[in-house]
């Protein structure tokens, strides 16, 4: 009895085991991507490298390319490309999934609003 009450206090102290980590889905790859506005849609390109969870690479629109930079958790999806047109840059913030080769998800834009997105891994 005194071996079990020891125990029982040990299995308090002992912190829990950490859940695993889920593995991030591949999101390496060149996507087009389409943008869906309240009034029209736009086509652009995501050229994204993955080391682990973290992402980087290029991000085109229509004319304009700058930089990539997000993360992965599981198959969650989350990256920002800006563009500068002009004096201005433009952030687009993409939240989702990843699908196999497909993705999808919505798009903020800040001041500009957003919308939704879907892309196809080419």
């Amino acid at each position: 009895m005194k071996y079990l009450s020891l125990l029982l206090v040990i299995s308090f102290l002992l912190p829990a085991a950490a859940p695993a980590q889920e593995k991030a889905a591949n999101a390496a790859g060149t996507w087009e991507i389409t943008l869906t506005f309240v009034r029209g849609t736009a086509k652009h390109t995501a050229v994204i490298t993955q080391k682990d969870a973290a992402l980087s690479g290029t991000y085109k629109g229509e004319v304009k390319e700058g930089k990539l930079q997000g993360s992965v958790k599981g198959n969650a999806v989350d990256f920002t490309g800006a563009l500068k047109i002009q004096a201005n840059t433009i952030t687009f913030h993409y939240t989702g999934a990843i699908e196999g080769n497909t993705m999808k998800g919505k798009v903020e834009m800040g001041e500009f609003w957003g919308g939704t997105w879907t892309a196809k891994r080419k």
